[in-house]
């Protein structure tokens, strides 16, 4: 007799083995990315185990960890220039056969111990209670032929956890650097970002708040109508303009942060989501109940006739969020209808291409990472963040109870920021780890929209330049 349920918080599914005599036994079944805990209570991400943080109820991600090298979300043996103990521990090379038992069960000495290294090993040689064996220094394995040592290559190995933007390697160690417009920080592996402090822009009912992300200084920066909701929102960081999707009137309006001045761009439009191309002046959004990403002119003035192209049309499911990457000529967006998928296209329409379409439930809300290369989503339906290559490689997917209904996310430096409305919250998390939880604001009322303003690299588009040598709009191309 079997019965299943599937917790709908969490995403994990239950069922009931009833076997004789008559006894119910409670099974839980995670996801590949992720392993049960002991006790059977919940499921957690596989980078999570031997971390140095009890993630399960009852601490089984982090039994059996002696033996395991101490890399972050890469369990090893121990390293080469290691000697493993009896009890699973590893013990410097240079200890072994010194005439102290320095492993917990003595297992470094006796035995072999006064055999003499004769063999021919390119970097060292010790003596081990098992007879002479040649060892690497930090940086090096032993090679197969047991004499000499290959270099690791942390870059490719440790992929993210050795740096947080780009990777050199170098024979027995490794170097961090950073992309334009980023300092690396003391530690070495860190890159921030130089200039003025990052701030989040955030729209909670009918305004648009400022949150600096190093500071904590908030401050409201637009305010409408309290009859009226700031739904999705964007920045342009050429004008100083925020513009947002007014649905109570159905329009796309904006507000000059530095002169106070209002306008209407287009009427008679619904979305859940804009983007501002601040680089070829356009601005794109979606529409899930027609199936299209349509788009017009940053400068355009509303004077009763609707002045916009429709970019995409035919085959979408429910265009939801979307996220340009103007130096490219490239957006991204997610389709939340009968097949959920994230979507690649030209910004002209072009070259439209499915970027993923597993392993996903209801993506509801984007962000690029342009220094890592990498799309951020995060799923209401299965309660997750994911991230992807930009060509859809390298797929990681965390499980995170706490994200149960997100409507916008951003990234910057090591953090993933996203309003939830049903907390009515705006939450950071470690984009890498999804731990370090952070509520950042809770406000008497739903968040939605949300933005960090940044600049990318000095580059320009096909549309920068007197709009392409267009009458009216132009659509870039890369």
């Amino acid at each position: 007799v079997c019965s299943a349920r599937v917790d709908i918080r969490s995403g994990d599914l239950y069922w009931l083995a009833t076997a004789y005599p008559l006894t119910p036994v409670l099974h839980l079944s995670c996801s590949r990315t992720h392993v049960p805990c002991r006790d059977g209570t919940g499921c957690v991400a596989q980078e999570y185990l031997c971390d140095g943080e009890k993630d399960c109820a009852d601490g089984s991600d982090e039994d059996g960890c002696a033996q395991l090298c101490n890399t972050p979300g890469h369990p090893a043996p121990c390293q080469s220039n290691e000697y493993p103990c009896g009890l699973g521990s590893c013990l410097n090379a240079s200890l072994v056969c010194n005439g102290r038992q320095d492993c917990a069960d003595g297992s470094d000495e006796g035995g072999n111990c006064s055999v003499p290294c004769q063999r021919s090993c390119t970097h060292l040689c010790y003596p081990s209670p098992q007879g002479p064996r040649c060892w690497c220094g930090p940086g090096y394995r032993l090679a197969p032929d047991g004499l000499s040592c290959m270099d690791i290559d942390e870059c490719t190995e440790w992929g993210k956890g050795a740096c947080s933007q780009t990777c050199l390697n170098a024979p027995g160690s490794y170097s961090c650097g950073c992309l334009p417009g980023y300092l690396l920080e003391p530690d070495g592996h860190t890159c921030k970002l130089t200039g003025p402090e990052p701030k989040l822009l955030v729209a909670v009912q009918s305004e648009v708040l400022s949150y600096g992300l190093r500071s904590g200084h908030e401050e409201v920066v637009l305010a409408t109508d309290k009859d009226r909701v700031v739904f999705s929102l964007d920045y342009d960081l050429v004008e100083r303009k925020v513009f947002w999707m007014d649905l109570a009137t159905e329009s796309i309006r904006w507000q000059d942060l530095s002169s106070g001045k209002k306008g209407t761009l287009v009427k008679g439009v619904r979305s859940d989501c804009i983007a501002v191309d601040w680089l070829g002046r356009n601005l794109y959004w979606t529409d899930g109940v027609a199936g299209q990403v349509l788009a017009t002119r940053l400068g355009a003035a509303w004077q009763g006739i609707p002045e916009y192209t429709v970019v995409m049309d035919g085959d979408l499911d429910q265009p939801h969020s979307l996220v340009l990457q103007p130096l490219a000529g490239l957006m991204y967006w997610s389709e939340v209808g009968s097949h959920s998928r994230l979507m690649e296209a030209s910004m002209d329409g072009s070259w439209r291409h499915v970027l993923l379409a597993q392993g996903l439930g209801w993506p509801t809300a984007l962000a690029l990472d342009l220094p890592t290369q990498r799309i951020f989503w995060l799923d209401e339906k299965l309660g997750s963040v994911g991230s992807a290559r930009l060509d859809g490689s390298s797929v990681k997917v965390l499980k995170l109870h706490w994200v149960q209904s997100p409507f916008a996310a951003a990234v910057c430096e090591g953090q993933l920021y996203w309003s939830e409305r049903k907390t009515w919250s705006v939450q950071q998390v470690d984009k890498a780890s999804g731990k370090n939880r952070t509520v950042l604001l809770k406000r008497h009322g739903q968040p939605h929209g949300l933005q960090v303003p940044s600049w990318g690299a000095p580059s320009t588009n096909g549309c920068a330049k007197s709009n392409g040598g267009c009458a009216q709009l132009c659509l870039p191309n890369p």
